[in-house]
């Protein structure tokens, strides 16, 4: 049992050595206007992408032309102009470099939305640029966003109160016409997001310069376009490049998730001492205004006939902590600032307290900590053993 144990201790001391970090949003897609290319999924393949309803889509772009007139550069369509569905582009003639939505209802009626104010030009050519479009049919709301912040929106034609379902394509860089694709995009596509919701300012804004889970709610497409065209919602919507385009090292936010893990490097005591105290070793520097999932496993033992132990964790003002800990006898959920109540261990005997939660942080950034002491004074030590381990992985 020893041996299993000290085994065990090993594989922590390899994993959990060092910090890291994983990086994310390593590619984007280049598609060429003059090659034809865009990316697209069949009616019958796609899942959740006949939009019915209120809708939100999101896109970083890098242009590497404006619009040129008669034309237009489409960003994500999904209809023709016999089967009407949605489309949305940045247009040129009347709506001279400004981002527009169409969408229409079952009986044909139209609702055209434009920004009033030029959203793309000359300066944004080569640049990273973050678009976004709201769509609440019902009450005809649309809003629109560059890079975050809201952008004011006029309505050009009548209003449809519902959201028409068609059996066309969907792509991303081209419109479906009654013959054949028109409209390319020329450019980087990075980031795509479809949603059956309307998100926020506040979301939009939040989450734009992050790669998602893929599991939030209303996320029907989400193409991150990482060297493919996979969708990373559990709708299975991945892409088919027409044209082949190729994907480029240009980014729009270079992202990591931060993954910290710290380890115990020696075994540590307390005698005769109930007031918390810091950890010596398990501690993790947290960036401010982040999120992160916990975990870890404190290795807890003592000579005493009856042992027991306190545990308690905590960071910068106004971080909020949410962690669960549990072992064979004793469970509870601590918050910000909060000891645990006595937490019985076996008598001499090594024993493992599992932690889980969440920690969001301030707008300062710093330590992360484990604190602990006996709950009973008691001249027998109580230690916590080397090998114990808290981990933290940016959500």
């Amino acid at each position: 049992m020893m041996y299993g144990f000290f085994f065990l201790i090993g594989v922590v001391f390899f994993l959990l050595g060092v910090p890291s970090v994983r990086a994310l949003n390593s590619h984007s897609v280049d598609l060429e206007q003059s090659s034809s290319q865009y990316l697209v999924i069949s009616d019958a393949a796609q899942s959740g992408l006949d939009l019915s309803g209120s809708f939100t889509l999101e896109a970083w772009v890098k242009l590497e032309q404006l619009p040129s007139a008669g034309g237009a550069l489409t960003l994500i369509n999904k209809m023709t102009s016999s089967d009407k569905g949605y489309r949305w582009f940045l247009d040129t003639g009347t709506f001279e470099n400004k981002m527009t939505i169409i969408y229409w209802d079952s009986t044909g009626n139209d609702t055209r939305k434009y920004s009033t104010n030029t959203v793309v030009s000359s300066g944004d050519i080569g640049q990273w640029v973050h678009l976004a479009v709201v769509v609440n049919p019902t009450p005809q709301a649309v809003s629109m966003y560059k890079n975050g912040s809201s952008i004011s929106v006029s309505t050009n034609s009548s209003g449809a109160s519902s959201l028409a379902t068609n059996s066309e394509n969907f792509s991303i860089g081209a419109v479906n016409t009654d013959t054949t694709p028109a409209w390319f995009f020329d450019g980087l596509i990075d980031d795509v997001r479809v949603w059956n919701v309307t998100r926020t300012d506040t979301e939009v804004a939040d989450d734009m310069s992050r790669e998602l889970n893929g599991n939030e709610n209303g996320l029907v497409g989400y193409w991150k376009l990482n060297n493919n065209a996979n969708d990373s919602t559990g709708s299975n919507n991945n892409l088919t490049a027409t044209g082949s385009p190729s994907y480029s090292v240009s980014a729009p936010f270079a992202e990591f998730n931060e993954l910290l893990k710290v380890r115990k490097s020696v075994n540590e005591s307390v005698i005769n001492s109930t007031v918390l105290q810091n950890d010596d070793n398990l501690v993790l520097s947290l960036s401010a205004n982040k999120t992160y999932i916990i975990d870890g496993v404190i290795f807890a033992s003592s000579t005493s006939a009856t042992p027991d132990i306190l545990i308690g964790f905590f960071g910068q003002t106004d971080v909020d902590i949410a962690l669960g800990y549990t072992n064979d006898v004793n469970e509870m959920v601590l918050v910000s600032g909060e000891e645990s109540n006595r937490i019985n261990l076996p008598a001499d005997v090594p024993t493992s307290i599992h932690i889980k939660g969440t920690v969001k942080t301030s707008s300062t950034s710093g330590d992360f900590q484990l604190k602990w002491a006996q709950a009973t004074s008691n001249g027998n030590a109580t230690t916590i053993m080397k090998g114990s381990y808290l981990r933290a992985e940016e959500i």
